[in-house]
């Protein structure tokens, strides 16, 4: 259905800006460039180009349609293909099902938002090994479900707050102080400054103002000296009068907090921590005399979460830069108009360069206005025409547009001839006409041969359908190195458009495998999605919607579009349309950057460069062209200093830019939105303003987090602007369009709407009073979100346990508060570090928070070495996110050994991205210990949390409890037609192995799967950052742990299934039994195994709110052993469903000199001599000596019958390797002398045993890095011993052991001790129950015989 209102909004639209802008055509469709604009180019998509006007109008329509109530919106037919691609894209960015319809001038495009279906699944048949029943059995034998456990899971049937209601800890929060008289100030030199900036000759009037009023706002131009002269002006006039007062004032950002304190403290000639001083997180420099307190707006909203009270004692509360409209600030109003209304004596001051003065008005009720004037020179604006203009600018791109535009009419006559011969069905005049083709290629790449070759292969698979030919073109391209976006000498055609056209979807799937470009356009402008679509493949335009990735949205007012701004000369509009044709402006051009820099450079001859930048990416990228890979600066790098500033640096660091360089040096500045407001940088006389920024936003439909560059706003542009002409006369350069600008939102959108609205719930529950709902406290805000984006984040949090069903904030909702990740990361985390896996979540939980490291480039040849990349990280474990995590420690790795930079750019990855990473894993891990959950030392320290982090299945577990409800099951055929793998994910190039999706789905090992992200097409779905798990791993950490008691029957499940099955008898359905995780998740088994495993999941759940709700608790006995159940049934589960179990997944790459193995070798015998060899050939020999002559000589005698001795060489020894998950299973083996392993392995070491050999085994605790110490073997294993007695430690049946060696042994000691049975490799990789060495001979001859020659020489 139509709706008429929007689709004349948008017409209209359109018209204006057509008619404004005095075009008469729409943008023509441009064949796209192959270039990479920045080092941030992980994006999978290459652009669109259209012309600048349409992009505008589009963009507007799609942002009023998103916080609209409409369901579906229709875009004019006038339209052109390229067009239509650029609307799809940005319709799917969004979430919003896209789909074009009708032909020619009747063709429509719809965008409608996809609808919610919360309709109950069928139930999921699942069966458990007999090992897995066997350990659950053990588990509740020894410690049965309690009546406690079963409470704990039951939902709260009444409201209360939880025990946990005070936030974590309270070094956010500023201090208790009592208001003073302050002291009068010092002369400084900085007096005659201060007299001089305009905000000084109002100080009476600001002074009385604030007297008289409540609120006040203050409108300040930048360079006015509001920020550091009001807070004075108050201070100076309580002194005078005799008053006491106490001032808080806030800042957006770190760095500004403490700059402005310097500032301050050094105008009042004083140093900083007396009268004035700042508070951040995790630092502050206060004393009990401070009066006026910087501080972050986080900050005081800590203080606010512990209660009104703590505003008391404060009588002005600052809040500075309210323009940027972040949500703690928006959050900071809230709630300080409701504490205005309890503290009558508490005054509040908004202050800012750019102020909705209407919207504060109304929200504070018509407070006072002070406008102030700025303090600056003047500043020349140059617009992106100009630019180009002035310089002279062309890129290669650019060039290239010219020449593909002569050579378009041509190539589009051959192709409207072939889709006629197509349509028409002329077989004979086709083949007559391809070979005349054969004969006119005229391309210089290629040999002349290959060219005729792929030519004649196009032209039959898209004229005769000729299927076989495509078993040529991929020989071609595999074998001859053709590229796979190989394009027809005449018509431009490439071999994903004829697979398109005509439908063969198979080929069409290798062909995206091999990275054939979805964007590539023929003579005609036809992308491969307009030749599916003309020629009616349905199948096939599915598939190439759902490979189109995600981009980018740009965020702009409809009512901005009136603004057209002044006409430009033919030679600017030619320009623009040039470089917009040649250039995506959804990324920032540092090419265009780097030349307008050498320009400035090379013009004038002093002067700071401020360059405003999107993102640290961007900054990364830029700073190493200039200091290393352009020569026109890192030739004459002692002229340049070049400076960066971030929020996320070094306090320190960020402070050396502020400082002005010598004479001859020119300061240039790479800053994010940072340095647009409250820092003074005063030497800058250059700006260079990209025009972007990075935005955290929330989709709403799809629950996705999502940081991406956009356009800044109009006051933003103004405050970039005022940063230059502090100190003299200056020019800012804005590399956007005057159409642009005039088209820019007056203010940037509030947080409060595109933030995660899950983080803003756990806030509000900790801001709001307690019997206040969530969603009416938001509204409260001076723009709050919608009711029903609120009530669905709401929902959420109670399905994740971060909230009860009263709104209550749970003891895990607490905790998930305190983390600087989404709650889903939050619980992940959490729940590894129960899990004690806490190192690989960390990483992975980073890097989904963050984004993807790996760089897809933009050539086809390149795009498959960077997934071939991505696959070899994967270690062939069907996972996506252990591809994330191998990346980052292998990078780890290099960085130790000082060639981080080459490894990047080896494996396609992001440097910048990979140091974001790391501060976000340090800064979580802090928090971590903060709030309790990681201590300094003895249990829950950072070892005890990761004792199974070398576990790739607990690990899983971790994941799945944190990426719920993200899971896809295989066993649906419905699901298995629409569900697609995104191109970058490792199971996509497994799925192109099979020839349709249920041979895929048979072929992979399980039939569950987790992932990060999806995306609905009109048929098909996208799934990307994808693992594959076990159904019990989803039976057990999915959905909510309060269940409901109907999921709770004894003996656990007694619900049988309601569709009785024809083909098997009653009591065989009688025998069947549900559990019920949610309206989606409920499996079927048999009653038994649905008993236990129900009660093994109500075990995990209570252990996990138990040490949520007391994290420094010690571990029970019981808490163990449920943590080791775990560890064997998912360990039993994965090796029945044929998953891998990798090595090296919990272990951080850290440098390791020689020097420090040694300190951790075994001890050495007093009465061994020492050889005079190097410390680590000590050791080595030491491990020799116990390995050999320790085992070897007690095998001697003890193998021997009683009274006799025998030959060593005679001796039939066999060494197993024992992994252990857990040191404490050790410590209870050589306290009782017993053991057990997996069933597998206890068939190898039965018949070992009763073939009279001798078994060795050799422990060593999973990821520890150490052998453990030796053990024989002195029993065959028994299922009838006691596992009470066993304690629940390993796996199968329980046998006796004698301790021979029980010292620690690191494995650096054993790199040069080689294993046969396991083709060489080093001792310390073998797995589980390997053979070492089998016959003692050999290992005598190897190793003991020359240990003992050299000691004896």
């Amino acid at each position: 259905m139509m709706h008429a209102c929007m689709y004349v909004c948008f017409h209209n639209t359109f018209s204006v800006v057509l008619l404004q802008c005095n075009m008469s055509k729409i943008g023509a469709a441009t064949q796209k460039p192959s270039m990479s604009h920045n080092g941030s180019s992980a994006s999978s998509f290459k652009e669109i180009h259209i012309d600048e006007e349409v992009k505008i109008a589009v963009t507007l329509a799609l942002e009023r349609f998103q916080y609209s109530d409409q369901k579906e919106m229709e875009f004019p037919s006038s339209l052109t293909s390229t067009e239509r691609a650029f609307i799809h894209r940005m319709a799917q960015s969004l979430g919003y099902i896209s789909n074009s319809k009708g032909k020619g001038p009747n063709r429509f495009l719809t965008i409608r938002k996809k609808n919610e279906t919360d309709n109950p699944q069928p139930t999921i048949p699942m069966t458990l090994s007999q090992n897995t029943l066997y350990f659950i059995r053990s588990l509740l034998q020894r410690f049965p479900i309690s009546k406690k456990e079963r409470i704990d899971i039951q939902p709260n049937e009444k409201s209360g707050i939880s025990v946990s209601a005070e936030p974590g800890d309270s070094s956010g929060r500023l201090n208790n102080g009592i208001p003073m008289v302050p002291r009068r100030r010092s002369p400084s030199e900085l007096d005659s400054f201060r007299c001089s900036l305009p905000v000084y000759e109002h100080q009476e009037e600001i002074i009385q103002i604030i007297k008289k009023n409540r609120v006040v706002l203050v409108l300040g131009e930048t360079g006015s000296g509001k920020t550091t002269q009001i807070p004075q002006f108050l201070l100076d006039d309580c002194s005078k009068k005799g008053e006491s007062c106490r001032i808080f004032c806030t800042q957006p950002r770190r760095l500004a907090a403490i700059a402005v304190a310097d500032r301050v403290a050094a105008e009042r000639g004083e140093g900083v921590g007396q009268t004035v001083g700042y508070h951040i997180r995790l630092e502050s420099r206060v004393s009990p005399k401070t009066l006026l307190t910087f501080c972050t707006s986080g900050v005081l909203l800590r203080t606010l979460m512990s209660g009104d009270a703590s505003l008391t004692t404060v009588t002005h509360v600052i809040v500075d830069e309210v323009h940027e409209r972040d949500g703690l600030t928006d959050f900071l109003l809230t709630k300080m108009r409701d504490v205005l209304q309890k503290i009558p004596t508490l005054k509040l001051i908004l202050s800012s360069a750019a102020l909705d003065i209407d919207l504060f008005r109304q929200y504070f009720g018509s407070c006072p206005v002070i406008h102030l004037k700025g303090r600056h020179f003047e500043v020349k604006e140059f617009f992106l025409g100009d630019i180009l203009r002035l310089t002279g600018f062309t890129s290669k791109d650019m060039r290239k547009y010219k020449e593909e535009t002569e050579t378009k009419e041509r190539k589009q006559k051959y192709l409207t001839e072939w889709c006629q011969a197509v349509q028409t069905i002329l077989s004979r005049q086709v083949i007559l006409y391809m070979v005349l083709l054969q004969n006119e290629n005229d391309t210089e790449q290629m040999e002349p041969w290959l060219r005729r070759e792929m030519d004649s292969c196009i032209s039959s698979i898209f004229l005769n359908e000729d299927q076989d030919s495509f078993i040529q073109l991929f020989n071609l391209i595999l074998s001859e190195s053709v590229n796979v976006d190989y394009m027809h000498s005449e018509t431009g055609t490439t071999a994903l458009m004829a697979a398109a056209g005509r439908g063969f979807i198979t080929q069409l799937e290798q062909l995206l495998s091999l990275g054939a470009d979805i964007n590539i356009k023929a003579s005609n402008g036809w992308t491969a999605l307009d030749f599916a679509e003309h020629f009616q493949q349905t199948d096939a335009v599915d598939l190439l919607k759902s490979s189109i990735p995600l981009g980018e949205v740009s965020n702009l007012d409809e009512s901005a579009l009136v603004q057209c701004g002044p006409e430009m000369s033919l030679e600017d509009q030619e320009l623009l349309r040039l470089y917009h044709h040649s250039f995506d402006d959804q990324w920032v051009d540092l090419e265009l950057i780097m030349n307008l820099l050498h320009n400035i450079c090379s013009s004038t001859s002093d002067g700071a460069v401020l360059i405003f930048l999107p993102g640290y990416d961007e900054i990364v990228e830029l700073r190493d062209r200039i200091l290393h890979d352009d020569k026109r600066f890192s030739g004459q790098s002692e002229r340049y200093h070049v400076f960066t500033l971030h929020s996320d640096m070094q306090t320190q660091d960020q402070k050396k830019a502020l400082k002005t360089s010598p004479p001859g040096v020119r300061k240039i500045i790479l800053s994010t939105n940072i340095a647009e407001t409250s820092i003074t940088i005063n030497d800058v006389v250059f700006v260079i303003d990209s025009g972007k920024v990075k935005e955290k936003s929330f989709d709403t439909l799809s629950n996705v987090s999502m940081l991406k560059t956009v356009w800044i706003s109009k006051a933003s542009a103004l405050q970039r602007k005022g940063r230059a002409g502090r100190c003299r006369p200056g020019i800012c350069f804005h590399l956007f369009s005057r159409l642009r600008f005039n088209n820019m939102l007056e203010f940037q959108v509030p947080q409060l709407l595109r933030m995660p609205l899950q983080e803003l719930c756990l806030q509000t529950k900790l801001l709001a009073p307690s019997s206040c709902p969530v969603a009416e406290f938001l509204a409260k805000a001076p723009q709050p979100p919608s009711t029903h984006a609120v009530r669905n984040a709401v929902q959420m949090l109670k399905k994740i346990d971060a909230m009860n069903q009263y709104e209550d904030l749970t003891d895990l909702g607490y905790h998930l508060a305190d983390l600087p990740v989404e709650p889903h990361l939050g619980k992940m985390v959490l729940c590894a570090v129960v899990l004690k896996c806490l190192d690989p979540i960390l990483t992975i939980a980073c890097t989904l928070a963050y984004r993807d490291p790996f760089i897809l480039p933009t050539q086809s040849s390149q795009k498959r070495a960077a997934l071939s990349c991505r696959k070899r990280f994967t270690s062939n474990t069907f996972s996506d996110h252990m591809a994330l995590l191998r990346a980052f420690q292998a990078w780890q790795k290099a960085r130790s050994e000082g060639w981080e930079r080459g490894f990047c750019e080896k494996n396609f990855l992001s440097q910048a991205t990979m140091d974001m990473i790391l501060g976000m894993r340090t800064q979580l891990l802090g928090q971590l210990r903060a709030i309790g959950f990681v201590r300094a030392r003895g249990g829950c320290d950072i070892r005890d949390v990761n004792l199974n982090s070398e576990n790739w299945a607990m690990v899983k577990a971790a994941l799945v409890a944190g990426m719920y409800p993200n899971m896809v099951n295989f066993n649906k055929e419905s699901t298995l037609k629409k569900l697609h793998f995104h191109p970058t994910s490792v199971l996509s190039q497994f799925q192109f192995k099979e020839k349709n999706q249920t041979r895929m789905a048979q072929a992979l090992p399980t039939d569950w799967m987790i992932y990060d992200e999806m995306s609905r097409g009109h048929r098909m779905v996208t799934v990307r950052c994808c693992t594959l798990v076990t159904s019990i791993t989803v039976a057990i950490f999915g959905g909510c742990a309060r269940l409901h008691s109907s999921a709770l029957h004894e003996p656990a499940v007694q619900k049988t299934n309601g569709n009785p099955l024809d083909d098997i008898s009653d009591s065989e359905t009688e025998d069947l039994s549900e559990i019920r995780i949610d309206d989606w998740l409920v499996f079927e088994m048999d009653r038994e195994a649905a008993g236990l495993l129900s009660e093994l999941r109500q075990k995990w759940q209570s252990l996990f709110i138990k040490r949520i709700r007391c994290p420094s608790k010690p571990w029970s006995q019981q808490d163990e052993a449920v943590i080791q159940t775990l560890v064997s049934v998912l360990g039993a589960e994965e090796q029945a469903a044929g998953l891998q179990q990798p090595t090296g997944i919990g272990q951080r790459p850290r440098p390791m000199p020689l020097e420090e193995g040694t300190r951790t070798s075994v001890k050495k015998p007093q009465n061994t001599p020492r050889l005079p060899t190097t410390s680590t050939t000590n050791d080595r020999l030491e491990f020799d000596s116990l390995y050999t002559a320790v085992i070897s000589l007690v095998l001697y005698s003890r193998a021997a019958p009683c009274g006799k001795s025998k030959d060593p060489r005679e001796t039939l020894v066999r060494y197993f390797i024992m992994k252990s998950s857990n040191i404490r299973n050790l410590e209870i083996s050589q306290q009782k002398g017993i053991w057990s392993t997996t069933p597998s392995n206890e068939t190898k070491l039965t018949k070992a045993f009763l073939e009279n050999s001798a078994i060795i085994l050799i422990f060593s605790v999973q990821g520890s890095g150490h052998f453990q110490g030796y053990a024989r073997m002195t029993s065959v294993v028994s299922q009838e011993e006691s596992c009470q007695d066993w304690g629940l430690m390993e796996l199968g049946g329980v046998f006796s052991v004698e301790w021979i060696h029980k010292e620690n042994i690191p494995f650096q000691c054993t790199q040069h001790i080689l294993n046969p049975w396991n083709d060489n490799k080093k001792v310390q990789i073998s797995r589980d129950g390997q053979v070492h060495i089998q016959d003692s001979l050999t290992f005598w001859e190897r190793t003991l015989v020359p240990f003992l020659s050299n000691r004896g020489s």
